[in-house]
């Protein structure tokens, strides 16, 4: 009896564990990898060091020191699978080319037409993507495969828990290049001390309406306020969807894509709440940049998660099957 209790507890532990592993792999992948870029941006710009060196030294650092983590976590779950040496080939062939393409984002001129970066958000949410899979200890082959999907079932029950956070991903690449090379380029947050100085010296009336005309946000108030009413609504809709496929979340994959859904989603509606304060037009109305910047990501990632789960959970989960009972032929 005891040597089976000791069993059951490595067992349960072990179990434990990856599910602990399971949750920090997405996560840090989808919080930390898909942001990396702007984390080395801040970083470089409040230390002066925003160069071409400190660019390839800060993103290939950084991604290089999450994904060695992701390993270990992805070794973790490969023991509890009872399989350590699955999937590693595309998993180091997945990390050198993350690798090539953060020195080539590094090494890109300024500036570089368009297609680049839509380029660029496609190999890297699709690289988020399959290191989430290979890591998870699944094959991304099965996403595409009807034959993968047969021959591997839990590989295809961890793939398709994922696949609505790449597509979120890949949308947050997307809205983070429109924010930049679009909406942000003539945007005025504070006059200079020139522009100040020569307002400072016009009559009262003309100084108001300059305060209120001069300095403007880069996206629009109605749209956080269009997303404080949105997000809600998504996540009550997702909260019916998931309260009625709660049957098939077992697997601790799909339980972490599901709180990693309702994170994202929470934190862009708390960011567009933050923003409701401010008029997002005129001197000391207009968001900073980091703040408005990030609620715009930010909440068109949770919109856009939200958005692909709930369509993806129709199209690939089956119905809640439900055997009547006592119940005969009419």
């Amino acid at each position: 009896m005891g040597v089976d209790t000791d069993t059951v507890y490595r067992v349960l532990l072990t179990r434990h564990q990856r599910d602990r592993a399971v949750l920090a792999v997405v996560f840090l992948l989808l919080f930390v990898f898909s942001y990396s870029e702007d984390i080395v941006f801040a970083v470089l710009d409040a230390t002066g060091h925003d160069h071409v060196l400190g660019w390839i030294i800060g993103l290939v650092g950084l991604d290089a020191i999450v994904l060695s983590v992701v390993g270990l976590l992805k070794r973790q779950i490969s023991r509890a699978d009872g399989d350590v040496g699955r999937l590693w080939r595309p998993w180091w062939i997945s990390f050198a080319a993350v690798v090539v393409l953060d020195v080539v984002l590094c090494l890109l001129p300024e500036p570089h037409p368009l297609w680049v970066d839509l380029v660029v958000s496609v190999a890297m949410a699709g690289l988020m993507g399959i290191l989430m899979a290979l890591s998870l200890n699944a094959s991304p082959l099965t996403l595409f495969s009807k034959a993968q999907r047969a021959a591997a079932p839990d590989d295809w029950t961890r793939v398709r828990a994922v696949v609505p956070l790449v597509i979120g991903t890949f949308v947050l690449y997307l809205a983070s290049t429109a924010f930049d090379d679009f909406f942000d380029l003539d945007t005025v947050r504070t006059l200079d001390p020139e522009m100040a100085a020569e307002v400072a010296v016009m009559p009262l009336e003309q100084q108001l309406a300059a305060a209120a005309t001069l300095c403007e946000g880069a996206v629009s108030p109605a749209y956080f306020q269009q997303v404080v009413k949105v997000i809600p609504l998504l996540l009550l809709t997702l909260g019916v969807e998931f309260n009625y496929f709660r049957r098939t979340l077992v697997e601790p994959v799909q339980r972490a894509a599901a709180a990693a859904t309702v994170t994202v989603m929470s934190i862009g509606l708390a960011l567009a709440l933050s923003t409701l304060p401010w008029g997002g037009s005129g001197c000391g109305e207009v968001l900073g940049y980091w703040h408005e910047f990030l609620t715009f990501v930010i909440s068109v990632q949770g919109v856009a998660t939200g958005v692909a789960t709930l369509v993806w959970v129709l199209v690939v989960s089956a119905p809640d099957q439900r055997t009547a009972l006592g119940g005969g032929d009419d």
